[in-house]
């Protein structure tokens, strides 16, 4: 049984050295934060990566340490994972609209400096996503799919040009319409997920890892619910009681209750290891 499959490694770090990639979701982050304020426990802990430069490269979690930043926490328990390790792979998500459809996203995106909006087939979306010869993909109706092309064409999209372009995408409906993060294994299903309930999509290209760290370094964010990390192991319902980080005591107390709390899950059996994939109905 591999290392990472006895227990996972878990730390307590300075909430101000988590380093975000993404923009957090303002109304997740309430609803974790009223959660948080009321309970006093964290039950999943954000996962990051080791940067090397004292700082972690947040994964999973944006809102989470969102939430405890804004209620002044000094610190946050985390999951560190190896961001060089193939089995860590990133994805992405697409989004989608509730109710979007007067926002008239389409003429928008028509305004967009650097922008060409024209029609694509639905059988070509596959390959324009992959090859990431577009910016996004509005999906305005069940017949209605709009690609999003630098004007003028490019071979190769550069990488702070397409996040710019991006923030402006998101940016036209974030906040006015209700949005669900989505993943799709066949974009036939796309025509069942928006017709008859005035709802649209949004479909991006998947960012290359060696991106997200480059942008991280650079502390350049994108936009919020883009990226979708697959980690195996990830470490689960650790519901840790935070009443440690407001009492008053040293960094060195700190490190020493949560280094407790962890000795005390192995040493009590409550740490297990699932190959099967689960759905968690929480957060």
């Amino acid at each position: 049984m591999a290392a990472s499959e006895l227990r996972p490694l878990l730390k307590l770090v300075p909430t101000e050295r988590v380093r975000f990639h993404e923009h957090p979701e303002r109304r997740r982050t309430l609803r974790l934060k009223q959660r948080i304020e009321q309970d006093a426990h964290l039950r999943n802990p954000p996962i990051v990566a080791d940067m090397a430069d004292g700082h972690y490269l947040l994964l999973d979690g944006a809102n989470r340490v969102s939430a405890f930043a804004e209620l002044g926490y000094s610190h946050i328990p985390v999951q560190v994972v190896d961001y060089g390790d193939p089995v860590v792979q990133l994805k992405g998500w697409h989004h989608l609209l509730l109710e979007a459809r007067a926002l008239g996203l389409r003429q928008h995106y028509e305004r967009l400096a650097g922008v060409r909006v024209q029609p694509v087939q639905q059988n070509s979306l596959g390959q324009l996503l992959e090859l990431r010869r577009v910016y996004a993909v509005l999906v305005e109706d069940e017949q209605a799919w709009w690609g999003l092309y630098p004007d003028p064409p490019q071979a190769e999209i550069e990488i702070h040009q397409r996040i710019a372009v991006l923030e402006a995408v998101v940016a036209a409906y974030e906040g006015q319409s209700r949005l669900e993060r989505i993943k799709l294994a066949d974009y036939a299903q796309l025509p069942q997920v928006v017709q008859g309930v005035q709802h649209q999509a949004c479909l991006f290209p998947v960012l290359h890892k060696e991106e997200l760290l480059r942008l991280a370094a650079e502390e350049v964010m994108i936009p919020t619910g883009l990226t979708r990390h697959i980690i195996p192991g990830r470490a689960l319902g650790i519901d840790l009681d935070l009443g440690f980080l407001s009492a008053a005591g040293s960094e060195a107390e700190k490190f020493q209750h949560f280094q407790a709390f962890v000795d005390s899950l192995s040493m009590e059996g409550r740490i297990r290891f699932y190959e099967e994939s689960v759905f968690i109905m929480n957060e």
